[in-house]
């Protein structure tokens, strides 16, 4: 059996997320806590919300804005602390050895207040705040089912309008069941054609038909989740000889009872199959985790050395959404990490 990769090695790896949500009431929440502003502090944001209550989608939309419980004031939507909330993620980031990140932002109430251009563009000046830290930036936008193929075509147009704040790709995530991929068609199109990144939840709260429809009729290189994969092997042939890469993320998945423990997470299984898959943390402050930690955990449970780690993190390298010299570079320095001392 394959000795596990420490958490000192993992520590010191050249990491690259894909799967971080910037989670903005729960940041900006904790930002005037710290600034005293709000006297109902919110320890564990991770534990206010019991997902074993509800069922489905409908859990993690409990687990999320329950999560939000006391909802911060509209003027806390401020650029400035836009700013400082994705400045104070990507200063996280670059504490775990991260070397790139694509952080997700879908926020209503940002997109409202802001505007998209006003959001992402605070964001740019956090991320601009923080590269001094050493560590790339890409912005990706989620499109939410719910709100529906008009509004998704209006938000794609708008982001495709701020390439210049980094945006790089456009994620359709919500209610799989009741808002299929067709619906959305004409707006993942749009963010094609302006040269976006096409990310799609899908095998989560929904079976393998729904990344079928993602792959073919929406064309998404990636999948968020993607774990009901499992139940279908041509799917698997599918996703390994197209290259489509699942962004798993383990905490997440147990954390919504969408798979019992860590130790029945189907990582293995897509491993073995030759499936690239990458692992992130998905809403760590929600869910009270982080990268390292996660792979941490990976390694541990499922008895996975330093190369198999380098591996997972090199498969992120080359899915991320940036030019292909660039995503070259970036895997050779995943790669350049250190073989762990004896």
């Amino acid at each position: 059996m394959t000795d596990a990769a420490s958490a000192a090695t993992i520590a010191s790896i050249p990491k690259v997320e894909l799967h971080l949500h910037l989670e903005t009431s729960l940041r900006l929440r904790r930002l005037v806590e710290r600034r005293g502003d709000n006297p109902l502090a919110l320890e564990q944001p991770h534990l206010v919300a019991d997902p074993t209550r509800f069922s489905g989608y409908d859990r993690l939309r409990r687990l999320r804005y329950a999560g939000r419980a006391g909802r911060i004031a509209d003027a806390v939507y401020t650029r400035a602390n836009i700013a400082a909330i994705t400045e104070e993620l990507l200063t996280e980031a670059a504490a775990q050895s991260m070397r790139y990140v694509e952080v997700r932002v879908g926020g209503r109430r940002g997109f409202s207040l802001l505007g998209v251009r006003g959001m992402l563009e605070a964001m740019a000046e956090g991320a601009d705040a923080a590269r001094h830290l050493g560590g790339g930036y890409g912005a990706i936008v989620t499109v939410v089912r719910e709100r529906g193929p008009d509004e998704a075509e209006r938000l794609v147009r708008e982001a495709a309008a701020c390439l210049d704040c980094r945006v790089v790709g456009v994620d359709l995530a919500g209610d799989e069941e009741n808002y299929p991929p067709a619906m959305f068609a004409t707006a993942v199109g749009l963010a094609r054609d302006a040269g976006l990144g096409i990310t799609v939840h899908a095998g989560e709260f929904s079976g393998p038909a729904a990344i079928w429809t993602a792959v073919y009729q929406l064309g998404a290189t990636r999948i968020g989740h993607g774990i009901r994969a499992v139940e279908d092997r041509a799917l698997l042939d599918r996703l390994r000889d197209r290259g489509v890469t699942l962004e798993l993320c383990l905490t997440s998945n147990v954390r919504l009872r969408l798979v019992p423990s860590l130790v029945h997470h189907p990582l293995p299984v897509f491993l073995r199959h030759g499936v690239r898959v990458t692992v992130n943390s998905d809403d760590p402050l929600l869910l009270g985790t982080n990268l390292s930690r996660e792979l941490t955990v990976v390694a541990r449970t499922h008895h996975l050395g330093t190369d198999a780690i380098v591996n997972l993190l090199a498969d992120a390298a080359r899915a991320a959404f940036l030019p292909a010299d660039a995503r070259a570079a970036l895997e050779r320095e995943v790669r350049s990490a250190p073989a762990p001392r004896a």
